[in-house]
């Protein structure tokens, strides 16, 4: 039987051996992780749980890990022609994941690889995509039910999601365009043309307002006419009315003392006849000039 002490020193070494050997044959997938687990360069299972496995050390197995976080990439810029063969200028970003290890793993090798593969498959769908598409689809101001850049995008994201699952392994789940933007030498020839849109649309503002403002002016002026000829009806009414008044208390005066309404009347004819600077000629036995050569009544009633 050994004896203790013997059992003693041989016990680091054991212990030093099983934690050798756990590290060499034990591994642990995060979370945010997936792995390949190859034999001699031949994939033979692929984890996508995350815990702790075990294989065969190496050089016999190995692990291979992938990221299985969401990842984004922005596409190289380049120049896209639309429809009606202007140039844009349209940066697109891509939200991807890896589905399938092992033909990621496959096909790519490393994350590295994979954006370049993005870059090219993006860029061809864009350029593909916006080739049916009208300028000012892209900056129009008008409302739409759907934003023009959200069928953009969906439509780019048709074209890559299932080359991209079928050829590297990854699912595209977003695609997005950050900006519209144009060539340096189109951009000065783009604003005037949106200026003289913008000075289109102003004039036919100012004429719709001259022509209400004409409309307004016309119905006012008919409104102050119509006023206008109440107002007088009105006191053409008050004037014959005061004048059948007037002439109504003549006719009693007249009645009354006939020989003084002569004489008023021929006195008022006289004032209108005269002034201080005129000088007439006149028949004194003829109404209403005889009274200029009668006596003052009041100086007869004093001799009587």
């Amino acid at each position: 039987m050994m004896k203790l002490p013997s059992l003693v020193r041989l016990l680091p070494p054991v212990l030093t051996a099983a934690i050798l050997l756990a590290f060499m044959t034990g591994f642990v997938i995060r979370q945010n992780e997936q792995a390949v687990v190859t034999r001699f360069g031949k994939p033979m299972s692929v984890i996508s749980a995350p815990g702790l496995y075990f294989k065969w050390p190496w050089p016999v197995e190995a692990v291979n890990r992938v990221d299985a976080r969401l990842n984004f990439h922005e596409a190289r810029l380049s120049e896209a022609l639309t429809r009606d063969r202007r140039n844009v200028v349209v940066p697109v970003f891509v939200g991807w994941r890896v589905a399938d290890p092992l033909k990621f793993l496959e096909a790519m090798g490393n994350a590295e690889n994979a954006r370049g593969k993005l870059d090219s498959l993006v860029s061809s769908a864009k350029n593909t995509v916006l080739g049916t598409c009208e300028f000012k689809e892209l900056i129009s101001a008008e409302p739409r039910d759907q934003p023009a850049l959200e069928e953009i995008e969906a439509k780019i994201l048709a074209i890559v999601a299932p080359q991209a699952a079928s050829a590297f392994g990854i699912r595209v789940e977003q695609i997005g365009i950050e900006r519209i933007m144009l060539p340096e030498a189109n951009t000065s020839y783009v604003f005037e043309r949106m200026r003289a849109e913008r000075s289109q649309f102003a004039e036919r503002y100012l004429a719709e307002g001259r022509q209400e403002a004409d409309a307004i002016r016309a119905k006012t002026n008919a409104q102050r006419t119509a006023i206008l000829a109440d107002a007088q009806r009105d006191a053409e009414i008050k004037r014959g009315e005061g004048e059948a008044e007037a002439t109504r208390i003549y006719s009693q005066s007249h009645s009354r003392n006939a020989e003084l309404y002569l004489f008023l009347r021929r006195i008022d004819t006289l004032k209108k006849s005269i002034n201080q600077n005129t000088t007439l000629i006149l028949d004194t036995t003829r109404p209403p000039f005889d009274l200029l050569t009668q006596p003052n009544p009041a100086d007869e009633a004093k001799k009587n």
